[in-house]
This record gives structure tokens, C-alpha cells and sequence, in this order.
């Protein structure tokens, strides 16, 4: 296959669906992480952690599907929006490997997905005949959830 037509995905699951962050926003993979407690911060933020000497919100994906949340440690991803540069957590069940799945198996979101999950869902590829649903990695940063606020309620 095509270098050019392939797109590299690091995978995560949570709620047993496998999902897809583009590997070019990930900085960093977590299988522990210590959460502090952010009081009166909204539904999707789990807490906070320090990374290399900052602070940074940890997203709660469990929150943004609506799933409740676990009571064992997650691990998370550390992922930089390459516009604005915002840096955060996003925490996940579980961490999977880095894949390369073919451009060209990309398919929109469903139609009739809930309004949480086509903010933050952008399609899916189909890799070995299972779908890995591709996040889009701007709108899962705090910042654009907070402006977006009332579909997480």
C-alpha cells in the first residue's frame, strides 16, 4: 500500500469500542497517571495531572460518550492541538497500538449518532473488517468543549 494513503492512528478503547486519535497530535502515552480533583469543573473533566512540570485537564472520554465512570485508574493520552497548541490529557480504558489504516476506508459518521458523539467523531476507518472511529482531536480539548458546553450537560 501507498505511503501516501495510509494514516497513522494510535488506538484507544473505552466502553469496548476501539477509536483513532491521529498519532501527529499525540506527545505522549500514559498507562498511569495520578489524577488530582478539579472542584466545580464541568462533567467531562475528570481532574487534573502535572506533566513535565505543568498542569494539565484531564478529559474524561467516558464522560463525553455518556458511560459512567470507572473507579480503577485510566490511562491517558497527552495530545497537543497543532492550531492553538492547547495541551491536555484525554483518558481512556485502554491504550492499544500505533496503526496505519488506508485512507481510502474512511466512511462518514452515521447519521443517527447522539449529538455528543458527532461533536466529537469524525467517521471511522475500517481496519481488519472492525471500525476504528477517528476522534477529532480539536474537539475533544477543554477549551472548545467548554464553548460548546450545553450538549454535556
Amino acid at each position: 500500500m501507498e505511503a501516501e494513503k495510509l494514516v497513522s492512528l494510535c488506538t484507544l478503547r473505552t466502553g469496548g469500542d476501539v477509536f483513532g486519535i491521529e498519532t501527529s497530535a499525540v506527545r505522549e502515552a500514559l498507562l498511569q497517571c495520578e489524577l488530582r480533583d478539579a472542584p466545580l469543573a464541568p462533567g467531562f473533566v475528570a481532574g487534573v495531572l502535572a506533566y513535565r512540570g505543568e498542569v494539565l485537564v484531564a478529559v474524561s472520554f467516558r464522560a463525553l460518550l455518556g458511560l459512567p465512570a470507572k473507579a480503577e485508574a485510566s490511562s491517558a493520552v497527552v495530545l497537543q492541538d497543532g492550531e492553538s497548541g492547547e495541551m491536555f490529557a484525554l483518558l481512556m480504558d485502554e491504550l492499544g497500538d500505533v496503526a496505519q489504516v488506508d485512507a481510502t476506508s474512511w466512511e462518514p459518521n452515521p447519521a443517527l449518532l447522539e449529538a455528543r458523539q458527532r461533536m466529537v467523531f469524525g467517521g471511522a476507518y475500517r481496519m481488519e473488517g472492525t471500525p476504528v472511529v477517528r476522534l477529532e482531536t480539536e474537539r475533544v480539548q477543554p477549551s472548545w468543549l467548554m464553548r460548546s458546553a450545553e450538549v454535556w450537560r
